[in-house]
């Protein structure tokens, strides 16, 4: 019997992608704040800056295909590697997530 694993890895990309942007939103929602990854070196912190990296690090897949997306857009070239890093990211996350959550 051939397994094919391709649905496998698309499924893991598709729930680390729908994860971050569930942060992404909820974040959104709750302190009427884009996040981002330069929020990552906040000169001024305050007590939600441990929720905030935490919020940032999950939502890192959605953040950078976005910006890869926009760099796709202006400069091929450069946008294919950061859509890569966020495709690559998505996957991890989305294979921690089954993995751990859901026990696939």
């Amino acid at each position: 019997m051939v397994v094919d694993y391709h649905l496998a890895w698309l499924l893991a990309i598709v729930v680390g992608i729908v994860s971050s942007g569930v942060v992404a939103s909820s974040w959104r929602l709750a302190t009427d704040e884009e996040l981002a990854l330069r929020d990552l070196f906040d000169p001024l912190p305050s007590l939600m800056t441990p929720f905030r990296v935490a919020a940032i690090i999950i939502s890192a897949p959605v953040i950078v295909l976005a910006d890869a997306f926009w760099w796709l857009i202006e400069r091929p070239l450069v946008g294919l590697p950061i859509l890569a890093a966020g495709l690559v990211w998505s996957f991890m996350q989305g294979v921690f997530i089954l993995s751990h959550v859901f026990g696939l």
